[in-house]
């Protein structure tokens, strides 16, 4: 589950990706079994290999730091579809919302 320093490193693995990629974070929230991550990115990449080099890259890091981490997740630590939207207008409603999981679920694990 995606708690604790397990959330903290999965975090960070994803924003240290996106630098590589170039591309900007406006939002993230790590829930303990998703990940909300609101973003620009650039026009060379799609949103398909984005969520690939991201799942790749924190499946990865997670499983080799984290071994217990194989026992939730089987052969797959994410599952193979995610869902990629575009936002126009709207913008200010999802920054707030991806903002407001934190909150969410800090007052959940309490």
């Amino acid at each position: 589950m995606l708690v604790g320093n397990v959330a903290l490193i999965c975090e960070g693995i994803i924003c240290k990706t996106c630098v590589e990629m170039d591309i900007d974070i406006i939002e993230i929230a790590v829930n303990p079994d998703h990940v909300h991550i609101f973003f620009k990115y650039p026009p060379k990449y799609s949103l398909s290999y984005i969520a690939k080099r991201i799942k790749g890259s924190t499946s990865r890091i997670l499983r080799k730091e984290f071994p217990h981490l194989r026992e939730w997740c089987d052969d797959h630590f994410w599952a193979p579809s995610c869902f990629h939207g575009s936002v126009g207008n709207g913008w200010d409603v999802v920054e707030r919302y991806i903002s407001e999981q934190h909150t969410h679920e800090y007052n959940r694990e309490k």
